[in-house]
């Protein structure tokens, strides 16, 4: 970070070295002119020698970090390297907020002439790290660790000590004094007037609270700068922490203009700041208010604000979407927090009926548009989520086992005993963390199958389900099940029980509206999970737990049946059609094509279905990685015309 100011000890540049999860920073100030040599001693001495190496480093593209030395020097410690793209700056937005909140704070302290600015680095960094941090909702530094000063019993002559003491009680006054300004009520709500008469004006500038918005964006209003924006949804947010806050306001416009601008990558490009509506929502829903009164008012906002029924199920499901591609080297794991607050705000929604009604005409005209692509999504979550944290468990497990057993446990060396409880911590959180959010996937599927069935019975969509229920079930009711006992599994929020009658609904969902049996087919074909014995076996955890009603589970055992006629039936159909010819195969899958089609660009055929199951993924080409839509698939006619002949003379053949 650059400061402009050389101070009086010739420093020119601050070293911003945060963490990603816990948000802890330390700032180092360093010559303007320093070697790759010493930003990499300042990095061990100040980060590494406390905190240990990182798995991963994220930096800006300094001509230090992107120098040969640097890169060898990762490497050999077993840390990977990323680096910001210069197209996409808000990748290192967490970086950018720390750089403001550092700049602020040190207007503060230092002298008029500024020449004084690396002075006040280790008070500015604790100041940082001594305030709840309003994405984790915690400090970057524990608590017990401030504690843990005080009770250590150092000597109270000592000079550095007692400056030591007092800085931090001047630090602790200043934060109160500054938090219970934020915190007055009647300056809360002025700030939210304000920002009511901003976000009218801004509406006037694309014509009103209507819908659909404009297209183009009008220039007026893409002129604006960003913050504005931002700064509305941030004292959205805080004010939504402080009792009382939202007293007596009017949110009617502010519902407008997040309703209607959060699905419009058109009108708002940073997927991050349409992501930040989405949070306050999540705050304003009934069940997070802080008090009876405001949670009434927002059932009434949410349940009968007309442009709330009419766009907005349709924009979060697109936001949805929208935010598995943002451009930030970092949207992997981004998109998950984003996506949990969109679900809880879905799964609130889907019991108000008009706005059930509104997601059922959604699923319906964007049968095969957005809102297929939505639900491939939700399934590659809930894919992901589920196994990692299942993957995880045994390991805890096991963790749990040698601790429990205190000889042996306090026989380990104290590093190596360190580092094993260190890991187990970071693995819990883990845990807990996704098998939190797949929790909200699952019971989406397992809702909205209920009532919304068709898209999960299309040909792009229907192998991915039926493979996904089979890998779950197995883990479920297999003879690997034991190893997911752990010792608290509610703790982690692992809820077999219940997360296996939701799988079980799952496949009685789709059973029941499949007319034609293509369900119970894609289910018996799944050659990796799927084994006939763990139907009987999820029946009678069933019964024995009295998870379902006996019609229930008789249902599902007679669907497992009718799968495993299906199973058998294709076996006999894989033995007819003997050796297919390789024209006749689908490229990726190696199965024999339905519907060849050819791409345009890389000129492969390819089954219609293989290739549109990739496309509501990555709308490109897997050969070349060139743009590609289905509506650019272009039919193989001739092609399935032998396809379906060969098909025919392999059954004349059979019956012969």
């Amino acid at each position: 970070m650059d400061t402009l100011i050389t101070s009086e000890s010739g420093m020119g540049h601050i070293f911003v070295i945060v963490d990603r999860f816990s948000k802890y920073a330390r700032l180092v100030a360093m010559l303007e002119t320093a070697k790759t040599e010493y930003v990499i001693r300042l990095f061990k001495e100040n980060w590494v020698r406390d905190l240990r190496l990182p798995k991963s480093i994220v930096s800006d593209r300094d001509v230090r970090f992107t120098s040969e030395l640097w890169k060898a020097a990762a490497p050999k410690q077993g840390t990977q390297l990323q680096m910001t793209s210069g197209n996409h700056p808000e990748a290192n937005g967490q970086a950018e907020q720390l750089n403001r909140a550092v700049q602020h704070l040190l207007r503060h302290y230092i002298k008029p002439n500024q020449v004084d600015w690396d002075e006040k680095l280790a008070l500015i960094a604790s100041l940082y790290n001594n305030v709840v941090h309003s994405a984790t909702g915690a400090l970057g530094r524990s608590q017990r660790e401030l504690q843990g000063f005080e009770e250590a019993g150092h000597d109270e002559s000592d000079p550095q000590v007692k400056q030591l003491k007092d800085h931090v009680e001047k630090v602790m006054e200043i934060r109160l004094c500054y938090e219970s300004q934020l915190r007055d009520t009647e300056l809360l709500q002025m700030g939210l007037s304000y920002y009511r008469l901003m976000v009218v004006w801004m509406a006037n500038l694309l014509g009103g609270f209507r819908w659909p918005l404009p297209a183009p964006c009008p220039m007026e209003f893409a002129s604006l700068p960003e913050h504005f924006v931002e700064d509305m949804a941030q004292l959205l947010l805080f004010a939504s922490r402080i009792p009382h806050a939202y007293d007596g306001v009017i949110l009617d416009e502010f519902m407008s203009f997040i309703v209607t601008l959060m699905g419009s990558p058109l009108h708002i490009k940073n997927p991050y700041l349409r992501a930040k509506f989405v949070a306050v929502l999540n705050a304003w829903m009934p069940a997070h208010c802080m008090t009876r009164g405001i949670a009434d008012s927002m059932a009434t906002l949410f349940e009968g604000h007309q442009l709330a029924l009419e766009c907005m199920v349709p924009n979060l499901l697109k936001l949805y979407v929208d935010i598995e591609f943002t451009g930030s080297h970092t949207q992997f794991f981004d998109k998950f927090e984003i996506r949990h607050n969109i679900a809880e705000l879905l799964e609130y929604l889907w019991e108000v009926p008009s706005h059930n009604m509104s997601w059922k005409k959604v699923a319906k005209t964007e049968e095969r548009g957005f809102y297929l692509r939505f639900l491939n999504m939700l399934v590659n979550d809930a894919i992901y989520l589920l196994d990692e944290s299942l993957n995880k468990l045994p390991e805890l497990r096991d963790l749990e086992e040698q601790m429990k057993d205190k000889k042996a446990w306090e026989s380990i060396p104290e590093d190596e005993r360190r580092e094993k409880e260190r890991y187990f911590r970071q693995m819990e959180s883990m845990v807990r963390y996704d098998m939190m959010v797949a929790n909200y996937n699952v019971r989406m599927l397992q809702y909205t199958s209920a009532e919304i069935s068709t898209p999960f019975l299309l040909p792009e969509m229907i192998e991915r389900i039926a493979a996904m229920l089979n890998y779950f079930l197995l883990q479920l009711v297999g003879p690997q099940r034991k190893a997911l006992k752990v010792r608290d599994p509610e703790k982690y929020e692992f809820r077999p029980k219940e997360l296996l009658t939701q799988i079980v609904d799952i496949y009685l969902n789709l059973e029941r509206s499949d007319l034609t049996d293509k369900f119970a087919v894609a289910v018996s074909s799944d050659g990796r999970s799927y084994r006939p014995e763990a139907f009987p076996e999820a029946a009678a955890v069933l019964r024995s737990r009295q998870l379902r009603p006996e019609e229930m589970i008789r249902a599902f055992e007679s669907f497992g049946e009718k799968v495993k006629v299906c199973a058998a039936e294709a076996m006999d159909v894989e033995a007819m059609m003997g050796d297919i010819p390789d024209e006749f195969l689908d490229p990726i899958q190696f199965t024999l094509m339905n519907d060849p089609v050819v791409l345009p660009s890389s000129k492969t055929t390819i089954d219609r279905a293989v290739i549109q199951r990739h496309l509501l993924s990555d709308q490109t080409d897997p050969f070349n990685r060139s743009l590609l839509t289905p509506d650019m698939l272009i039919p193989n006619t001739e092609l399935k015309a032998k396809i379906e002949a060969f098909r025919e003379a392999q059954r004349r053949k059979a019956h012969s």
